[in-house]
């Protein structure tokens, strides 16, 4: 009878925590598997719009940070951006590059010890991924790390038909890293974050230089700057150049443009479009896609981070949710039984 009592408190036990400590809200997370299966098979519904809190306005105005990052004290940056092409050291130690076989294939951002911030369309298929860091070089150098990535987890309703929608996926590195002055997490702004059209920010990778030229990466981190454009205005922009009555941005996505021909290319993709922010940076974009690299009237378009932050956020709780914290929590389980 003892034994059985046991049994059926270790159950609800168990229910409890699943209940408790592993409810989040989520439109979907599931592993590399999951996605090259079955995607498809299982409808899941959009985050809602966010709502639109001026965080820029905010900071203007010297109120505190909205943002809760997934790290404490990210974001921080020991070189100031002064211009320039190439990047410094240590300016953008978020900034990694994703491979396949010691190869860049696309750029991505640390947003803690353990995740990794890119683009859905950089997965490709079921290939093994590093992810590579802590240096401005695409080639590893002494300051680099090159870590294995142990799960994948891609937007739910991610598709590439026609127009690439939900662009964004998180992976998880096979162990945490230790941060230094050149390994270092940028901040994750909230659903509210809204970034205000003309905003300066900061695109970073290893991408073409020209869209021109070869599919080759460029061997020192590149930086351009972009103005802010949000999704209306953008897709109005973009209908106009290509003389389209489709709608080609939509919520979820956000621009950036600069009349000077700067502007993400072919290599940049999954790479951070970065806003500094009460002296923290926060990664507002994820390189998407574009018409051209550089055209005039034409934005580079990026998956807009805010819109999809509750996605983030609950990928990241349930896949902590069991380990370690049930490993922690059990013990006092089994203590009341």
């Amino acid at each position: 009878m003892a034994s059985g009592r046991g049994s059926q408190g270790l159950i609800a036990c168990l229910l409890l925590l699943q209940s408790e400590l592993c409810e989040v809200w989520a439109a979907a997370v599931f592993s590399t598997s999951d996605f090259f299966s079955s995607h498809s098979e299982t409808p899941r519904v959009n985050p809602p719009p966010p709502t639109q809190t001026q965080a820029t306005m905010m900071a203007r105005q010297g109120q505190s940070s909205p943002f809760k990052p997934f790290t404490l004290g990210c974001g921080q940056s020991l070189m100031k951006i002064m211009g320039g092409v190439q990047a410094q050291e240590r300016k953008w130690p978020w900034q990694v590059s994703i491979r396949v076989r010691h190869m860049h294939i696309c750029g991505g951002s640390l947003i803690s010890a353990q995740w990794v911030l890119t683009a859905a369309h950089c997965i490709y298929s079921r290939i093994e991924y590093n992810v590579k860091m802590g240096d401005r070089s695409v080639y590893l150098q002494n300051t680099s790390l090159e870590i294995p990535i142990k799960s994948i987890f891609v937007y739910p309703q991610f598709s590439s038909a026609i127009i690439v929608k939900n662009d964004i996926a998180l992976l998880k590195l096979k162990y945490p890293v230790n941060f230094t002055s050149n390994i270092y997490p940028i901040c994750i702004p909230p659903e509210a974050f809204f970034v205000a059209t003309g905003t300066k920010c900061w695109v970073t990778g290893w991408g073409k230089t020209d869209s021109g030229a070869p599919n080759v990466p460029t061997e020192i981190l590149r930086e351009v700057d972009q103005n802010i454009i949000h999704y209306d205005q953008c897709n109005t922009m973009l209908k106009k150049a290509t003389s389209s009555s489709n709608d080609l941005v939509r919520r979820g996505m956000i621009c950036g443009y600069k009349e000077q021909g700067k502007d993400a290319c072919q290599g940049d993709s999954g790479g951070p479009l970065s806003c500094e922010f009460n002296n923290k940076w926060v990664q507002v974009g994820v390189v998407s896609w574009g018409i051209g690299c550089g055209r005039r009237g034409y934005p580079g378009v990026y998956t807009d981070v805010a819109f999809y932050s509750k996605w983030l956020t609950a990928v990241v709780n349930q896949a902590a949710c069991f380990y370690p914290l049930v490993l922690l929590i059990l013990p006092l389980c089994l203590l009341t039984l």
